[in-house]
């Protein structure tokens, strides 16, 4: 997270408890460094006991939700191997119905349909695989 979102989200849960004056008398800081956590350009960030306190007052986790939100997600090597082999079983079944509907050396508009459906099933695999890996490489 850039200081410019940390400031909006500064900013947002002190408008949910009612701006600087009120929000203040919630937390342990003044109107002043409130102030100053919302500026863009400033160096002063909601420390994580003031978000604790004025989330509850508001009733809303405005700042740390999204934190947790903007978290980087850890690629696990489980997901990638299961996504990974059922696209390749996925290729592997496209493979073998196309052999088996050209065997005769003709393909029927069922033939030709089956082989779309699991033509397109194969590229959601592929597509899947991709997003997993894309999550964790921007």
């Amino acid at each position: 997270m850039n200081r410019r979102q940390h400031a909006r989200l500064a900013r947002q849960l002190i408008e949910a408890c009612g701006g600087l004056v009120e929000a203040s008398g919630a937390c342990r800081v003044g109107k002043s460094q409130l102030g100053e956590c919302q500026n863009p350009h400033g160096d002063s960030y909601l420390p994580a006991d003031v978000i604790f306190d004025l989330e509850a007052y508001c009733g809303k986790p405005i700042y740390s939700r999204a934190l947790f939100e903007a978290r980087p997600e850890v690629v696990q090597a489980k997901n990638l191997i299961d996504e990974a082999c059922g696209a390749a079983e996925a290729a592997m079944k496209l493979q073998a119905t196309v052999r088996l509907a050209a065997s005769d050396g003709d393909l029927t508009p069922n033939e030709i349909e089956t082989i779309a459906r699991v033509h397109r099933e194969a590229e959601e695999e592929v597509r899947d695989v991709g997003h997993l890996i894309n999550r964790h490489t921007g």
